[in-house]
């Protein structure tokens, strides 16, 4: 074949790639609002799965499956929708020494932290633990359950005047997931990004000995060194049964950088 004639179907075969890569951008903002839709009407069904009335059950992920492609199962699970509940349930769990594990929402994790050893074993959802108890403008403290959604506190919060500084992306975590996987968003700016940064108090049922019941409510405050373990715990100490934490205020300037940066994206 002549060099012409290569040089030709070079030429045909680049600009055919053209054709279908360098098509005429989605303008970034549309793309936003397609993401966005798409993310808020997408619920994930309930990760937890019943054969009769909450026993004999099965738990997996947001995702429909953990790394090693298992479902995990329960002998039972409990939907505590105040901090006595959870108590009778841990007393309970404890009495009767079996194994217990927390599930939020939509267990939105992909390691196995939700399952229980065997199927014997008990899940506590905080799915019905999802009350915004108090909002308080002057102090800028929020104080919620820890099955609150983060769209919930968002919300809430916005009423007052006030915001969380960072977050995660999806709006579907519930606070106590969230402080007891460590999620957070993305600065370096202050305490950082990390949403446990911002808890000034928290609530924790944990298994305890005959003589307390079986089950006790430790509150633990920024003066309580254990408050900094049990934040990011990954359920392994108790369940967290609400939060009290600092957002911050919505000012004028908040305003101004969103609307320039929102500006400079279209």
């Amino acid at each position: 074949m002549k060099s012409s004639e290569k040089d030709n179907k070079n030429s045909l075969s680049q600009r055919q790639f053209c054709s279908i890569m360098c098509l005429k951008p989605i303008p970034f903002t549309f793309l936003l609002l397609f993401l966005g839709f798409y993310v808020a009407l997408s619920t994930p069904e309930d990760p937890i799965n019943c054969f009769s009335h909450n026993t004999n059950c099965t738990i997996t992920n947001s995702y429909a499956t953990f790394p090693d492609r298992t479902i995990c199962e329960a002998q039972q699970v409990f939907y505590p929708t105040q901090e006595q509940d959870i108590l009778r349930v841990v007393a309970s769990a404890t009495r009767n020494g079996k194994k217990m594990k927390v599930a939020t929402r939509f267990s939105h994790s992909i390691p196995k932290w939700v399952c229980p050893e065997g199927h014997n074993g008990w899940l506590i959802s905080t799915k019905y633990l999802n009350r915004v108890m108090e909002i308080d403008a002057e102090k800028m403290t929020a104080r919620v359950q820890s099955g609150v959604t983060l769209k919930q506190v968002v919300e809430e919060a916005a009423k007052a005047g006030l915001a969380l500084p960072y977050t995660p992306y999806w709006w579907g975590l519930t606070m106590g997931g969230i402080l007891g996987t460590g999620a957070h968003g993305s600065s370096l700016w202050g305490k950082g990004s990390a949403v446990h940064e911002q808890v000034v108090e928290l609530r924790i049922v944990t298994p305890a000995p005959p003589e307390h019941g079986y089950a006790k409510v430790h509150i633990l405050t920024e003066e309580d060194q254990r408050l900094n373990a049990a934040k990011v715990s990954l359920g392994l100490l108790g369940v967290i049964s609400q939060v009290r934490m600092l957002p911050c205020t919505i000012t004028s300037f908040n305003f101004l950088f969103l609307f320039v940066f929102f500006f400079l994206l279209t």
